[in-house]
């Protein structure tokens, strides 16, 4: 894929929490932080894991073509749009692969 606007988007929202301009609890600023500092890590050779922009935007676009089961929104037959925070977590979990055997990083999401 060439383009990438939802793991954009994610990786926006976690320099925003961590910058202070969004407002989070300390777990959630944990995780951008680490988020943050891994996508430093995975460029060295001896980093453990990657970060597949093509999975992370894969799935954050998958979400976004499922419509809404309920409500005024279901009855308008509309597709769902993923807030900044909900690609955040998709992106960490779909995006963070093993070096070395592509399995995902992240299995549960608190």
């Amino acid at each position: 894929m060439a383009a990438y606007p939802n793991v954009n988007a994610a990786n926006k929202y976690a320099r925003d929490v961590v910058g202070g301009r969004i407002e989070a609890c300390k777990w959630v600023r944990f995780a951008c932080k680490r988020h943050l500092d891994d996508l430093v890590k995975s460029k060295k050779r001896t980093g453990k894991w990657r970060f597949d922009k093509d999975e992370a935007e894969k799935v954050c676009r998958f979400a976004q073509l499922m419509p809404h089961a309920k409500g005024k929104w279901a009855a308008k037959a509309e597709l769902i749009v993923l807030e900044p925070w909900q690609k955040f977590i998709l992106c960490s979990i779909f995006g963070w692969l093993s070096k070395k055997t592509g399995l995902r990083r992240f299995r549960e999401v608190y």
